[in-house]
């Protein structure tokens, strides 16, 4: 890893500070990112979590969306989380949702599969990201749910069987907040992956 990675986080809208906090905690810097050129000079990008219809609003409206695809194209390292995943995931399983994903992870997601804000829950999720298994907390906010993995993306966490957590070489995406526990492993992992 990078002596001081830059991390972008795009904050159009949702949940960018508690990202912020744990990538500073976890030895990075941290970039808000809202247009096109202020990408340049980050080493990888955070999508969190918000509502995925006004963030593909916004970004496409100011062209934020296809500058982040072509970084991410070219190889910089992609964390989406909640509303995040939806934006990467390669296909929608709902009809007219005015979302426009980026389609950098080969998965299929459900929105609010977890149900409404009311039923937001906390539960232990299993990752499998190195040699031994291990476990961190997550918390679902109206999460989204994967419904299929392809290859060559990875499902990499799971709840209940399920999996919660996919990656594809540098880009992670979560249906679930890690940075809301306080827990670093999802973002020390994430930044090991800029090598």
């Amino acid at each position: 890893m990078a002596a001081q990675p830059t991390v972008g986080i795009i904050a159009l809208q949702g949940d960018c500070g508690l990202h912020a906090l744990a990538f500073r905690r976890a030895g990075a810097r941290v970039r808000f990112i809202r247009l096109p050129e202020e990408l340049a000079g980050v080493q990888a990008l955070t999508i969190p979590g918000g509502e995925s219809t006004t963030m593909t609003l916004l970004g496409y409206e100011n062209g934020l969306w296809p500058a982040v695809n072509e970084v991410a194209q070219a190889g910089t390292a992609v964390l989406g989380t909640c509303a995040g995943i939806i934006m990467l995931a390669t296909e929608l399983r709902e009809e007219n949702s005015g979302v426009v994903p980026l389609k950098l992870l080969d998965i299929a997601v459900a929105r609010n599969a977890y149900g409404s804000q009311v039923d937001s829950f906390e539960a232990t999720v299993r990752l499998q990201l190195a040699a031994e298994p291990s476990e961190v907390p997550g918390v679902f906010i109206r999460a989204p749910a994967i419904v299929s993995v392809d290859a060559p993306t990875q499902a990499v966490g799971w709840l209940d069987g399920q999996p919660v957590m996919a990656r594809k070489d540098k880009v992670l995406g979560l249906t679930f907040h890690p940075e809301v526990t306080g827990d670093l492993t999802i973002h020390r992992y994430f930044l090991s992956l800029l090598g």
